[in-house]
């Protein structure tokens, strides 16, 4: 939670909305918290208890984030509640320090504020809008109720605009308004001379000796790739495939235009007045009868919902909730809609959600391609669902003929199928079939190699088996030195290369300390360039970022010497000779530039202050863990 809290110095109510799902439900729990309990508890922050059942579901919940971020992956290790236990209880007793800050300074979350970043949650959309069932379904799966969500969303706004109070009392005094001016915009100029590894590599020489310790230390570099030939049977849902009457192809696109007409989409819009809370059945129903009343009187459908409906996602909106194809909303609501003609309203509704008034908007009819277009896709879908049972039935044929079979001759014969060879095959290549990552294993399997085995018949996709048999393999072998010698005289040659620049770099780094000139030591010595750079700045693109990068870490020269170090840069060896640094002068920047530094000052001070703020609150908090 606290990295959150640092994130939103920068990210404000997004990065919360984002995390909502994750944090705050761990470090809550379910509606027990709420409730209250006589259990002992894990620990108490200043005389308020945090329960084990609030631990237990920051534990459980922990492993659920876990167990998505890395599925069957994941080390067993990483779910072990000795692991998970402190860092769990350890955020639990971070938000409670918070809250109760929120709550002393006097901070609120008005509901306007709350419904707001609700309906910008993402995972409660559909089609691009907020849906009101989608926000209850999301919630039940996890375990909650709409009222304990909204709390547990509350909290976390609390923590924000506390946040959002605390980064925005930071400020820059004079001197610190100065010290940001003076260092980013401060300018440096340097020598640096580079060193060509590959003309210090070209200079290096290589023995016979050299080479064969080479080529036997690394020995496993030098091997050829295992390859294998396999046979192999394939099934295809294809092979399968007859004629398909006309009258059968007429027939199904009259089924297609039919379904289509029963797809026609319906837009919705409703007045939801919500059961339960401080409200009773009978004044939810007096409340939407009210609303009814209203709009058979002439009153404006969409104002009415703004005032009336509680589903706050569509009520700014005039009740709008876009399309429904007849499996969007609950049953009832959607026999209301399909019952309506464009513009009218229907009577009292009632769903678990509560009791609603249904208005169609709009028809959307889906548009239904001519016979001539869909002729031959439908006879490909009439094809294949005639052959799929036969594909099945040949299929099992075939495991149990491969089970027992002395290669794929017999079965071959039996089913009358095409018994195929390939080439040579590599672990990482393939064409067609051959391709698929479950028949490549299966031919290189050491076991079926071994023993003569057939594979299992493999599921390629619903429509395409193989099986395969491996044949013939040729294992790694090293390559003869003669094959490869090239190669290991060139890579030692760069690493010699390297090495006698790393050396020379060393000598020139003496030679500057000893007062001669960049310049004239790169004309002295070849293989070295000389360039310089003249009050460059921190971000200065005429300059590699290594190599600034070095300049400006190094410290600054005394009057008339220089500072020199060393860097590497694309595979080179830099040695750099810093001889000025120029600080930046508030009078000479313009008023872009100076707004820019500033900023970026600020934000450095508030990220410091914030964590000056939140230590505090922690060093003196009354944490008592049990």
């Amino acid at each position: 939670m606290l990295q959150n809290i640092r994130d939103n110095i920068q990210g404000v109510a997004a990065k919360i909305i984002i995390g909502l799902m994750i944090v705050p439900f761990a470090l809550y729990g379910i509606d027990f918290l709420f409730s209250g309990s006589s259990d002992a508890p894990v620990a108490v922050v200043n005389g308020e208890k945090v329960s084990e059942a609030e631990l237990n579901q920051a534990l459980a919940l922990q492993k659920r984030q876990l167990l998505s971020m890395m599925g069957d992956n994941i080390d067993p290790g990483l779910l072990d509640d000795a692991v998970l236990r402190k860092p769990a209880l350890d955020s639990l007793v971070r938000q409670k320090v918070m809250l109760q800050a929120a709550d002393d300074a006097g901070v609120a979350v008005p509901d306007a504020v709350l419904n707001a970043n609700i309906v910008q949650m993402t995972q409660f959309h559909e089609n691009g809008r907020f849906s009101q069932e989608r926000f209850r379904q999301v919630l039940a799966a996890q375990g909650f109720t709409p009222s304990l969500f909204r709390q547990l969303m509350r909290s976390d706004l609390l923590i924000e605009h506390l946040n959002r109070g605390v980064v925005g009392s930071a400020f820059l005094t004079d001197f610190q308004r100065e010290q940001a001016i003076r260092l980013g915009d401060q300018k440096r100029s340097f020598h640096y001379l580079t060193l060509d590894s590959s003309g210090f590599a070209e200079q290096a020489e290589v023995s016979d000796a050299d080479i064969e310790a080479y080529y036997q230390n690394n020995a496993a570099r030098f091997k050829t790739t295992e390859s294998v030939r396999v046979a192999y049977l394939e099934l295809t849902i294809a092979d399968f495939f007859k004629p398909v009457a006309d009258e059968d192809l007429r027939a199904a696109y009259a089924a297609e235009v039919q379904a289509a007409k029963a797809r026609t989409e319906r837009h919705a819009a409703h007045i939801l007045v919500e059961l339960g809370g401080d409200r009773d059945r009978e004044e939810a129903r007096s409340r939407i009868e009210e609303a009814k009343a209203k709009i058979e009187q002439g009153a404006d459908f969409a104002e009415l919902a703004k005032v009336y409906s509680d589903d706050f996602g569509s009520a700014e909106q005039g009740g709008d909730l876009g399309y429904s194809a007849g499996n969007t909303f609950p049953e009832a609501f959607e026999n209301a809609l399909a019952s309506l003609e464009v513009g009218e309203t229907s009577d009292v509704v009632e769903t678990d959600a509560g009791f609603h008034l249904v208005k169609l908007l709009d028809l959307r009819a889906p548009d239904v391609a001519s016979f001539e277009d869909r002729r031959e896709a439908i006879e490909r879908e009439l094809q294949e669902r005639a052959a799929k049972p036969r594909l099945i039935a040949e299929v099992e044929a075939l495991r149990d003929l491969v089970f027992n079979s002395d290669g794929l001759k017999g079965p071959a014969e039996t089913l009358g199928l095409e018994l195929k060879q390939s080439d040579w095959l590599r672990p990482n290549e393939g064409s067609g079939v051959l391709a698929n990552p479950k028949v490549r294993a299966a031919a290189f399997n050491a076991e079926l190699r071994e023993q003569g085995y057939n594979s299992e018949v493999i599921e390629v996709s619903p429509t395409q088996f193989v099986v395969v048999n491996p044949i013939e393999y040729k294992a790694p072998e090293l390559k003869p030195l003669a094959t490869v010698r090239d190669h290991i005289v060139k890579q030692l040659k760069i690493e010699k290369g390297r090495a006698i620049a790393k050396s020379a770099a060393e000598e020139i780094a003496e030679a500057l300390k000893a007062g001669e000139s960049a310049e004239d030591i790169a004309k002295a010595r070849e293989g070295v360039e000389w360039q310089v750079a003249v009050r460059a700045w921190r971000q200065d693109p005429a300059v590699a970022e290594p190599i600034r990068s070095a300049a400006f870490s190094l410290q600054r020269p005394e009057e008339g010497a220089s500072r020199i170090t060393t860097t590497s840069h694309a595979g080179n060896t830099v040695v750099i000779q810093l001889t000025n640094v120029y600080d930046g002068d508030k009078s000479l920047i313009g008023d872009k530039r100076r707004k820019e530094l500033l900023a970026s000052a600020e934000r450095i001070q508030a990220s410091q202050g914030f964590n000056a703020y939140f230590g505090e609150l922690m060093q003196s908090a009354k944490i008592k863990y049990n």
